[in-house]
């Protein structure tokens, strides 16, 4: 079995040829960002693709 390590750009491209929309790509913060605000984010981000959430803080 073969293995092979594509870039990020060539992977979302080879999504968009096969007309796959990556829904999970989103950025939620980055290094400076608080542990609590990527939580709250990450949970806006859920919700905004139609996940509900239980016990939201």
């Amino acid at each position: 079995m073969k293995l092979t390590i594509q870039s990020i750009k060539n992977y979302f491209k080879s999504k968009r040829d096969r007309g796959l929309k990556p829904i999970f790509f989103e950025k939620i913060g980055d290094q400076k960002t608080s542990r609590d605000e990527m939580l709250k984010n990450l949970i806006r981000q859920l919700e905004a693709h139609g996940f509900t959430i239980k016990n939201k803080k």
